[in-house]
C-alpha cells in the first residue's frame, strides 16, 4: 500500500508546464487525476492547480485556465503601462506590479465558495479522502502558514478556497499581500514561494506524520510507503555573473530579489525530500520523480501571458516530456502507482 503524493511548484504563468505534464500523467493512469493521489501539495500557481484538481477539474481544464485567463491575471508587461495607474494611485510609486482584482476574479470564478471540506470530506481517513496542502507566509507573525485540508478544526477551514490560493499566490513585488481577518486576528499573507516554492519537503514530512499516526508505523516503515511526483515550473538557466552582481544595491536587488527567492528554495526542498525518501537508493526511481525542464530566455518571466509566450511555454514543455529519458522515468514510476 503506497501513500501517493503530487507536488506542484510556484511559478506564475509557467503553471502551464505542470498542467501540461499532468495531462500526460492522467492519460497514463486513466480516470480523474484526483483519484490517483492521497496528498497534493501546491505553492502559489501550484496551489491553484492543486485545489482545482482536488475539486475534480481535469488537467486540461486547468491548462485552459492559464491559456484563457492569463491576461486577466497579468494584463500588461511594462511597469509604466497606463493600466497600472489605479494601483499606483492606491499604493504609490513603489506599488506592486499588479492589483489583486484579476487574479481574485479568476479564482472566485473557478472555485466559488468551496472550502477544504469540499475536498477532504473525511479528515480522519488516511487514504481514499484526498488531502491538499498549501504553503503561504504571514508577514505579521513572520512565520509560514501551512494550510492543510484535513485540519477541519483550524481557523482556515472556514476560509473559501479562492482566498487560500490568493494567499499562496500573492508574490512580493507582483501582487499586494492578502489580508484575512478571522476571530479577532489579522493575517497578512504573501506567496508561499518565499518559504517553500517547491512544497515537496512539507508534503513528505506531513505524509510521514500521517502514516505514523494512522497506521502506528515507525518512521522507516512510513518512508518506504511514500511515492512522489514533483513537478516544477522550469529551472532558470540565466546566471547572474559575479562581475554584474557584486556592485548591486537596493535598487538592482529590489528588481530581482523576488525571482531569486522563488528560484533558489526549490532545490533545497528537493534535496531534503530526496534524502528522506532514500538518497541514492537504487529503487528511488520507483518511488520519487522530479520533473523540471531547463528554462532559457524568453521563458523566464512568470507574468508574460501574451499569446506568443504561452505558445513557447507549451512548445518547450512538449519537447521536454517527449524526451526518451523523461518518458522512461515517468513510466518507471507510474507502472506500479
Amino acid at each position: 500500500m503506497a501513500f501517493r503524493i503530487l507536488c506542484l511548484d510556484g511559478g506564475g504563468i509557467r503553471g502551464i508546464m505542470p498542467a501540461r505534464i499532468l495531462q500526460k500523467v492522467e492519460e497514463r493512469l486513466g480516470g480523474p487525476l484526483k483519484d490517483h493521489f492521497d496528498l497534493i501539495a501546491g505553492t502559489s500557481t501550484g496551489s491553484i492547480l492543486a485545489v482545482g484538481i482536488g475539486l475534480g477539474k481535469s488537467p486540461e481544464e486547468m491548462l485552459n485556465l492559464y491559456l484563457e485567463k492569463g491576461l486577466q491575471i497579468f494584463p500588461y508587461q511594462s511597469l509604466f503601462s497606463l493600466k497600472r495607474l489605479p494601483i499606483i494611485f492606491k499604493y504609490g510609486l513603489s506599488a506592486p506590479k499588479f492589483s489583486h482584482e484579476g487574479l481574485m476574479g479568476v479564482l472566485q470564478e473557478q472555485f466559488g465558495e468551496n472550502k477544504f471540506s469540499d475536498i477532504t470530506s473525511d479528515p480522519n481517513k488516511l487514504m481514499g479522502s484526498l488531502k491538499i496542502l498549501v504553503p503561504s507566509y504571514d508577514t505579521i507573525s513572520r512565520n509560514p502558514v501551512i494550510f492543510k485540508s484535513w485540519d477541519h478544526d483550524r481557523w482556515y477551514s472556514k476560509v473559501p478556497l479562492w482566498e487560500i490560493c490568493l494567499s499562496s499566490a500573492s508574490a512580493p513585488t507582483y501582487f499586494p499581500a492578502h489580508r484575512i481577518k478571522y476571530d479577532g486576528r489579522v493575517y497578512s499573507l504573501i506567496d508561499g514561494g518565499v518559504c517553500a516554492n517547491n512544497p515537496v519537503a512539507c508534503a513528505v514530512a506531513e505524509a510521514i506524520k500521517l502514516l505514523r499516526q494512522y497506521l502506528d508505523q515507525s518512521t522507516g516503515d512510513s518512508i518506504e510507503q511514500i511515492k512522489v511526483i514533483s513537478i516544477g515550473t522550469g529551472d532558470p538557466a540565466s546566471p547572474i555573473p559575479w562581475e554584474k552582481v557584486r556592485g548591486w544595491g537596493l535598487v538592482q536587488w529590489g528588481l530581482r530579489i523576488a525571482d531569486v527567492f522563488m528560484d533558489a528554495p526549490p532545490d533545497i526542498h528537493r534535496y531534503v525530500a530526496e534524502q528522506i525518501i532514500g538518497g541514492m537508493d537504487t529503487d528511488r526511481e520507483k518511488r520519487y520523480l522530479r520533473l523540471q525542464l531547463p528554462l532559457k530566455d524568453p521563458l523566464l518571466a512568470i507574468d508574460d501571458a501574451r499569446q506568443a509566450n504561452l505558445e513557447r511555454i507549451l512548445e518547450a514543455t512538449d519537447a521536454y516530456i517527449n524526451q526518451g529519458k523523461v518518458r522512461k522515468q515517468l513510466e518507471t514510476l507510474l507502472a506500479n502507482w
